[in-house]
């Protein structure tokens, strides 16, 4: 079994909320990262799941819709590797996926005849970058630690490039549901070089986002009634937890043939080419796209 290589037809490259849908439509096999879902902040125009046979409920979150294609998709065996890829490399001589999982403990090879590719995240062996995408979303975490309940979901700066997006999003840290306790982050959109600059880290990116925070009157919990007979509140407490950096966008690559296919769709017109599809998923048990 160590030199056996799996024969596919077609095979999608990327975990992004694009390449899953494309996935359930077409019920090819898809490979990639986790990394590449939407963000807990990243929201769209609800969509009912029973106008694309994708079974009962609704949403307006593109996390929420990336976990359940992620696992219906899961249960209809579409998902071979799971969250368990290191690298993906591609042999375009001789149309040959290998895949490395995690810690590298195992190696899977892949015959196919048409790569469909939605994300190129540590996949090598593509075709030569015709325009390169040079910017890198940077996303900075922070915990609210004093003035979690706040009414403000989203802060833009657009003229900024530095902290240009603040948003405020349900804690994941507290059980139970509690909407009005947020957490926050603070997205930036820059070059390769800024990312390790002093200038635009994650501890310059807590002082811009307090000091626009505040700036729109937003306040830390109350603490008591001043003279004035007002509230009075604690300062804005947040503190770092992670940060994370990716490219905003995919290269453009080279089409040096037929069987590398590269998709750019946006999730807004993957949806609507998706919708009212007749067809089910063969793959996938009817129990979980049942309408009722």
């Amino acid at each position: 079994m160590k030199d056996y290589v799996y024969q596919w037809d077609n095979v999608i490259l990327g975990y992004n909320l694009q390449s899953l849908i494309y996935a359930f439509n077409t019920g090819y096999p898809v490979i990639g990262h986790c990394t590449s879902m939407p963000k807990i902040y990243e929201s769209m125009p609800e969509i009912q799941y029973r106008d694309f046979n994708w079974g009962s409920g609704a949403t307006a979150s593109q996390i929420e819709l990336w976990h359940h294609l992620y696992m219906v998709l899961s249960l209809g065996g579409q998902v071979p590797f799971a969250d368990n890829v290191g690298t993906i490399r591609i042999r375009d001589a001789d149309n040959i996926l290998v895949v490395t999982t995690q810690n590298r403990s195992r190696v899977t090879r892949v015959k196919y005849h048409r790569a469909w590719v939605f994300d190129d995240h540590c996949v090598t062996g593509l075709p030569p970058i015709i325009e390169p995408c040079d910017t890198h979303r940077v996303h900075d975490w922070f915990n609210i630690r004093k003035g979690m309940k706040q009414k403000e979901n989203m802060i833009l700066t657009p003229s900024e490039d530095f902290v240009r997006e603040i948003y405020l999003y349900p804690s994941e840290r507290i059980d139970g549901n509690h909407p009005e306790k947020k957490d926050m982050c603070a997205v930036s959109y820059l070059h390769e070089d800024q990312i390790e600059d002093f200038k635009h880290s994650s501890t310059m990116a807590r002082f811009k986002a307090l000091d626009i925070m505040k700036h729109h009157g937003m306040r830390g919990t109350r603490n008591g009634i001043g003279p004035n007979g007002k509230p009075k509140h604690y300062a804005l407490k947040i503190e770092f937890d992670k940060r994370e950096v990716q490219r905003e966008a995919m290269h453009i690559y080279e089409a040096s043939n037929e069987s590398l296919i590269f998709n750019y769709p946006t999730v807004r017109v993957a949806l609507e080419e998706s919708i009212n599809k007749l067809t089910p998923n063969p793959y996938i048990p009817k129990v979980l796209l049942s309408h009722d």
